[in-house]
């Protein structure tokens, strides 16, 4: 009977959490602030393509790291390319958005903050 109660503690025990916002692109749309120690910016386009930078690196806009990006509820996937054609995906689950800021967890349940520039 114990060994019945530590397996379904396990099983309910790992459910991940569930986040029940549906994402509005045209928010996400702009350029975005890390809220943290970085100098990061993160900038959203209409067409879903992006770029992100870190000023602290020397990086300014334009001379970032260019790529797509998809959102379907509130999952956010970037797709970044480099310069030999290779393909990177990231996925995010976005908890919090509105005007001016959002919220995104990645796969590790690390979550970052951004402000609207």
């Amino acid at each position: 009977m114990l060994l019945f109660f530590v397996g379904s503690w396990l099983l309910t025990g790992c459910k991940p959490e569930v986040i029940s916002i549906t994402v509005d692109e045209a928010k996400l749309v702009g350029i975005w602030y890390a809220m943290d120690n970085t100098q990061e910016y993160w900038r959203f386009d209409s067409e879903h393509k992006g770029e992100t930078w870190d000023e602290s690196e020397d990086v300014q806009e334009g001379e970032g790291t260019k790529f797509n990006w998809e959102v379907k509820d509130n999952q956010l996937r970037m797709d970044f390319y480099g310069e030999m054609g290779q393909h990177v995906y990231y996925d995010y689950t976005i908890t919090v958005q509105n005007d001016s800021t959002f919220t995104w967890r990645d796969l590790y349940g690390q979550t970052r903050t951004f402000i609207k520039k």
